[in-house]
């Protein structure tokens, strides 16, 4: 088998006020090198993305702390100011939609030379990993690894998004927008695939369109409804256990937990109890949109 390229990624924040809030981005770092590259011969390059408010002082300290080698990439030429009136302005900023952005499109120009890349975002940490899977993706033709499907639970983008793509593309929306999308924190994925020139040419019009930022839509949903529509599988991590910090949330992969915790049949949506999902449902039955995600 030819040697692989491969980079684990993400798009991390820079701190120039605090040094000490890098803390979870170098524990996110050392568990890629402490499962992955560590048991590696072709090891994988580490490259972080940042606006540019990472100074070189900076990098200098998260390289000092991290056991491994680490590319730091200036991408600030896709986090441009706007007059675009946003709506839920006060809930998203422009640079949170901005990233959205980059995630479902800007990052594929940038990791194209790539074979693979494993998407890590920083507040994930990583106990449990095999790290020849991108050799076991290639030998079994596997696009997309991802730990847990999940949900679009943001209403604005349930009410525009599948109006957007109905209005302005022939994908079969009522298919593809089935709320059986990847978990994006952390994923892994064929290059190749995404950079195909009908797959880019769809994401751009995604991505770049006004009502991307306007309506805040994610990279979940996007990336999601692109590989349905293109009927790839989104295959589940044979083994991976990972903490996503900020979402209080664990996961763990293994045979008996992807045919059932796991499953598509049981996509990430919010913490619920049975009652809160009960309700959840009848609210959906009434909100007129079927593409409300308590309706699917």
């Amino acid at each position: 088998m030819t040697e692989l390229k491969i980079a684990a990624v993400g798009l991390v924040r820079g701190y120039p006020e605090n040094k000490r809030l890098y803390i979870p981005l170098i524990e996110r770092n050392n568990s890629i090198f402490n499962n992955i590259n560590k048991f590696r011969d072709n090891k994988i390059d580490v490259i972080l993305f940042h606006e540019g408010n990472i100074s070189k002082s900076d990098e200098d300290y998260i390289q000092s702390q991290s056991r491994e080698d680490l590319k730091f990439v200036n991408v600030s030429k896709y986090f441009q100011t706007s007059l675009l009136k946003l709506n839920e302005g006060d809930r998203f900023s422009l640079g949170y939609r901005q990233m959205c952005r980059f995630n479902m499109f800007h990052i594929w120009n940038e990791v194209a030379n790539y074979d693979y890349i494993l998407r890590v975002d920083e507040d994930v940490e990583i106990t449990k990993f095999n790290p020849n899977i991108f050799e076991y993706m290639e030998l079994k033709n596997i696009i997309f690894l991802t730990g847990r499907f999940s949900k679009e639970i943001h209403q604005r983008t349930n009410s525009t998004l599948p109006m957007y793509l109905e209005d302005n593309t022939e994908l079969d929306v009522d298919k593809i927008y089935n709320h059986k999308f990847p978990y994006t924190n952390l994923y892994a994925s064929r290059v190749a695939f995404w950079i195909k020139e009908d797959v880019i040419t769809l994401l751009k019009k995604i991505a770049l369109s006004d009502d991307q930022l306007v309506n805040r839509w994610g990279d979940i949903p996007v990336l999601g409804s692109i590989l349905n529509h293109k009927k790839e599988n989104i295959s589940l991590f044979p083994k991976l256990q990972y903490r996503h910090i900020s979402h209080d949330l664990v996961i763990k992969n293994n045979f008996l937990r992807n045919s059932t915790i796991n499953s598509k049949f049981n996509p990430i949506s919010i913490k619920e109890g049975l009652t809160k999902k009960i309700i959840l449902r009848i609210k959906g039955k009434i909100s007129n949109n079927k593409y409300d995600f308590r309706n699917r």
